[in-house]
């Protein structure tokens, strides 16, 4: 059996195979995923923005999408925000999004996927990468792309610090529940200190009065364990739900710094490129995959496969929506150092400020993303500084933000 490839993608997720099907036809690729079936099993809140579904997937019925939400509920306390964001986001079907992938991946001649295949070491050496599973196979690429996820240890194998603080690291549990007070058309964010210190509470809805309800807690606190929370709260808020399914997980965040280096990149949740305030690592998931194919394309036509070349890689992301990663990173954390009497004035000044307002989809990616340069962008800034204007302690977060 032949066990050299031009490229070998570990980890199975979007992320990994979304980079797979976007390499070019012309190379080898091997794909390793440790579970035995591709989209199972799924640990994931389901959520998805639209404008990353229209970026990436242009077919126009999309046989994974769930439901589409358009309202958005904020809590804290007693206090709540009602946001209509009409075309900002959806719920999809993890497990029948990725076997979407994979069939795509599947139809290219010279891509393989090896389920059922757990890779345990990588190396490179002189002239190529080399990986082992855990049977003592070994298999050879020109390149190697990370993908396999939150609890990722190969980026350190081959060079690439990887070691999440904890305070970086979100507790989390989910319930799938069925009951009739969820809203198909409303997901729901909670922010109260004690429902989840330090993180949020969530309710996706899947449609059919069903949703993906689940809340992660810093790992670092000294607090209760997620799931006795979940519960506290569902016996409170949702008394007749039923319960389909139930599980743990836990989300990474605070970017890589390095992303790459010599032969190799880190991608989606391995690069823990998850959204710092969310925690929705698709969207992520999916830039940092197509920015990884685009180069590994690249560097195979010019058969340089040094760090310097690879570092294209992340200098894709940063320009793409590394800024806003970052924002929401240091945010993220002063929201932490916040005594509760901060956070009650820092959240009743954003409940107000947002409140009964509508967000449209391409006023806030062309906002928030990219801060490109355009009169639309810069009037949006202006009325939302007129608005902070009213509320100076709010104002005075956001100058914090700006000039960290």
């Amino acid at each position: 059996m032949d066990k050299n490839y031009d490229v070998i993608i570990v980890g199975g997720g979007p992320a990994g195979l979304y980079a797979a099907y976007k390499i070019e036809k012309s190379y080898k690729v091997v794909l390793f995923e440790k579970d035995d079936v591709i989209g199972e099993p799924i640990i994931c809140a389901e959520g998805i923005s639209n404008n990353t579904l229209k970026q990436f997937f242009k077919e126009s019925d999309l046989p994974f999408i769930r439901n589409r939400f358009s309202k958005l509920k904020v809590k804290y306390k007693d206090l709540e925000a009602n946001v209509d964001i009409p075309d900002m986001g959806l719920i999809i079907d993890r497990s029948k999004f990725e076997k979407y992938i994979a069939d795509k991946v599947k139809k290219e001649n010279n891509f393989e996927i090896k389920t059922g295949s757990f890779v345990v070491d990588a190396k490179i050496e002189n002239d190529h990468v080399k990986v082992i599973l855990e049977n003592g196979e070994e298999y050879f690429g020109k390149i190697l792309i990370i993908a396999d996820g939150v609890e990722s240890y190969l980026p350190n194998k081959v060079g690439i610090n990887s070691v999440c603080n904890l305070i970086d690291m979100y507790s989390c549990y989910q319930q799938i529940i069925h009951d009739p007070k969820v809203k198909d058309e409303e997901i729901i964010f909670d922010f109260t200190p004690s429902v989840a210190p330090g993180g949020y509470l969530w309710v996706f809805p899947r449609g059919n009065n069903e949703a993906n309800f689940g809340l992660g807690i810093t790992s670092s606190l000294d607090c209760e364990k997620p799931y006795k929370l979940l519960n506290e709260y569902r016996e409170k808020n949702y008394p007749d739900a039923k319960i389909l399914r139930e599980f743990p997980g836990c989300v990474s965040v605070n970017q890589l710094s390095r992303m790459y280096t010599d032969r190799v990149m880190v991608i989606g949740d391995s690069a823990r490129a998850a959204d710092p305030i969310t925690g929705g690592g698709i969207d992520n998931a999916l830039r940092t995959a197509n920015f990884a194919a685009i180069v590994a394309n690249s560097v195979l036509k010019g058969k340089d496969f040094s760090a310097k070349r690879m570092s294209q890689y992340q200098e894709l992301v940063e320009k793409d929506n590394s800024y806003s990663i970052k924002k929401q990173n240091q945010l993220r954390e002063m929201i932490l150092k916040m005594s509760e009497e901060e956070l009650d004035q820092f959240f009743t000044s954003a409940i107000n400020l947002f409140n009964g307002k509508k967000i449209l989809s391409t006023d806030f990616y062309s906002t928030i993303y990219s801060f490109k340069s355009s009169f639309k962008a810069i009037g949006m800034v202006i009325n939302f500084m007129g608005s902070l204007m009213k509320d100076k302690y709010l104002l005075k977060v956001i100058m914090r933000l700006m000039w960290k």
